[in-house]
């Protein structure tokens, strides 16, 4: 019991026990009022009988002020009681936060060290880089002698680590969703997608995701969601080597997002494919070898155009998905084995590439 309570319960049992005495008081001079009048005796007011109501009077009202204070510190005491249980909830969340960032780094770190992926010290996504430097990458000068790659104002580098596509197109696809958030609902319908999702994930044949890792990846990824809806400036820093869990959770869960949709649709490409690309999709660091279909799903289903530059040995060709000038576009260039993203200029451009187009 702690101090605020004991005192309440000193000061009620005090309270009780004076208003028990006046209301013996009250009782006793009702008697003898009814006995005065029965008796007709008539009593004149004299000093003490008037201290007696004065004092009597004040006795009622010290009653009533300690029942008011004895209330507040109740209130007081309620209060008290609320912060230290929000306290303690508080440090409990934060407890088990840390655990689960902690499970979730130990799942990201067993993965790596599979994959092989610690080795490579760069940033999944790199800031954008100018025309002169695309030109150069890309040998353009040579290549494009049909000046396809007009549109095109710069590019950023992606980590070739096996997840190239996904990475390429979920970075330009999260960032429209956020940079549109307050026009229309399609980022809240993308947040219940990936609530609903059944998490797989598979490398070298072995399952990853247990139900406890796949809570907290949808965990991990949803706060990281709502921090960019207050900043979404904040995306590519969280595509940078730094933030190794983001990028884990965000691959996986649009790998599983890519399988969703394929499991669903697959019948409209089936005569474009030679098997079942259910493996390679839910494969850490597997690329697929017929991403022009999977593509082709991504564009009708999230309702993008997709623009892909095809750099090949002696020219460059140009593939347009679910072609619709009314809808905003996601740019992928695609050399054998590596895809990276194309910043470029039309109607429905990224906010970031007309900024960058500005400053350059």
């Amino acid at each position: 019991m702690n101090i605020t309570k004991t005192l309440i319960t000193s000061l009620e049992q005090y309270i009780n026990r004076v208003q028990s005495h006046y209301q013996n008081i009250v009782k006793l001079i009702a008697d003898a009022a009814l006995l005065i009048t029965q008796q007709n005796i008539q009593l004149q007011q004299t000093v003490m009988i008037k201290e007696f109501w004065y004092i009597f009077a004040q006795l009622d009202e010290w009653i009533n002020q300690g029942k008011k204070i004895s209330q507040k510190l109740i209130e007081v005491n309620i209060i008290q009681y609320q912060q230290q249980q929000l306290i303690e909830l508080s440090i409990q969340e934060e407890k088990c936060l840390k655990e689960n960032v902690n499970l979730l780094n130990e799942f990201i770190e067993n993965l790596e060290f599979l994959s092989g992926a610690q080795l490579l010290d760069i940033n999944y996504i790199n800031p954008p880089e100018n025309q002169v430097a695309f030109n150069k990458e890309y040998g353009i000068q040579k290549l494009d002698i049909e000046n396809k790659c007009k549109n095109i104002i710069g590019y950023q580098r992606v980590r070739g680590d096996g997840n190239c596509f996904y990475t390429s197109f979920f970075y330009q696809y999260l960032k429209m969703l956020l940079q549109n958030s307050r026009q229309n609902n399609k980022i809240l319908e993308f947040i219940n997608k990936v609530n609903k999702l059944n998490l797989t994930l598979f490398f070298n044949g072995q399952s990853l995701i247990k139900t406890q890792n796949e809570i907290q990846i949808k965990q991990y990824f949803n706060s990281v969601i709502q921090e960019l809806l207050q900043d979404n400036s904040k995306l590519l820093e969280y595509f940078s080597k730094s933030n190794k869990i983001f990028y884990v959770c965000s691959i996986t869960i649009f790998r599983n997002i890519v399988r969703q949709i394929y499991e669903e649709q697959k019948n409209k490409i089936s005569n474009f494919l030679d098997g079942d690309l259910y493996e390679e999709i839910v494969t850490w660091q597997k690329e697929c070898n017929t991403n022009q279909a999977i593509i082709q799903l991504l564009s009708e289903e999230l309702n993008f155009q997709v623009n892909l530059y095809f750099f090949r040995r002696d020219g460059i060709d140009v593939e347009i998905y679910n072609q619709n000038q009314d809808l905003y576009q996601i740019n992928l260039l695609f050399r054998p084995g590596h895809y990276q993203i194309a910043l470029c200029q039309n109607p429905y451009v990224n906010c970031h590439q007309i900024q960058y187009q500005q400053n350059n």
